[in-house]
């Protein structure tokens, strides 16, 4: 009996968790509410800095504790929509809220909150002229979900433009220039493309960009006469050298990289390593 008394605390304590490992697979069982109630309302922005007594920055960190505290897995398009609310308000409380932007670019924009997801990022990148991400972020939703990579390619170079280390400048303008490449107007490319080899200091990357100008010159140049090759014959040529032969073209225009052009099997004109057998220029 004595033994009891004195064991009796770790007696209870062992019989309380044996309970527990019992009550847990009931516990689990049991319907539970959705975890996303935080999201039921975005209250208006004058009210939140009232509740903050007059601190923008506290309310601004309020609203992203509602951001950060939020469970996603279960919520519908209005929390989603409230969700956006509540982190452009946080925005614009305190532009520079770094935790804003980061759940922002990482959550809004893929579940239909893109108005919402850019103008976060929009005002990050403003108050944050020592960061290259948000910028980066705001460009690529211009990309992936606007379909604009001329625009995407405009916030790659700011973000440039924040970056601190000359080989991430450069990375990000080589980015740049790739997307704009793949806008549909091909002039507004070869200017940019240029403008771009003006602004930069690093002059290997600057001849690259005038290389990349040049050849987007050829290719559109060459696309011009094959359209006129259509419209003189009604057919498509089989082979480059045909546009020379009709006086088309006084010459094919070489690759300043030293590839060649040719138009594949499929009739499309491509720039291809000079290895590469194919029809012949």
């Amino acid at each position: 009996m004595r033994l009891f008394r004195q064991n009796l605390g770790l007696i209870s304590g062992l019989a309380f968790f044996l309970a527990f490992l019992g009550l847990v697979p009931v516990l689990y069982s049991r319907p539970r509410p959705a975890p996303s109630v935080e999201m039921q309302v975005a209250m208006p922005r004058f009210v939140q800095v009232l509740l903050a007594a007059g601190d923008r920055y506290l309310a601004a960190n309020l609203a992203g504790f509602r951001a950060l505290v939020v469970s996603t897995e279960s919520m519908d398009a209005d929390a989603y929509r409230i969700l956006g609310l509540v982190q452009s308000d946080a925005a614009w409380l305190n532009p520079g809220h770094e935790d804003n932007y980061y759940i922002a670019a990482a959550i809004l924009p893929w579940y239909g909150q893109v108005d919402a997801a850019q103008y976060v990022l929009s005002q990050a990148s403003k108050a944050r002229p020592f960061d290259w991400q948000p910028a980066f972020y705001y460009g690529f939703n211009e990309l992936h979900f606007r379909k604009n990579p001329v625009a995407g390619a405009e916030w790659l170079r700011v973000a440039a433009s924040h970056a601190h280390d000359e080989m991430e400048q450069i990375q990000l303008q080589q980015m740049a220039a790739l997307w704009i490449s793949r806008g549909e107007d091909v002039e507004l490319a070869i200017r940019l493309h240029r403008m771009m080899a003006k602004e930069t200091r690093h002059k290997p990357f600057a001849a690259f960009l005038e290389k990349r100008a040049i050849r987007m010159e050829n290719l559109l140049l060459l696309e011009g006469a094959i359209k006129r090759y259509r419209s003189q014959t009604g057919s498509s040529p089989t082979h480059l050298n045909e546009l020379v032969e009709r006086a088309l073209l006084s010459s094919i225009p070489p690759d300043p990289f030293g590839m060649r052009y040719i138009i594949d099997s499929d009739g499309k004109l491509q720039a291809v390593s000079p290895q590469i057998s194919g029809k012949v220029r």
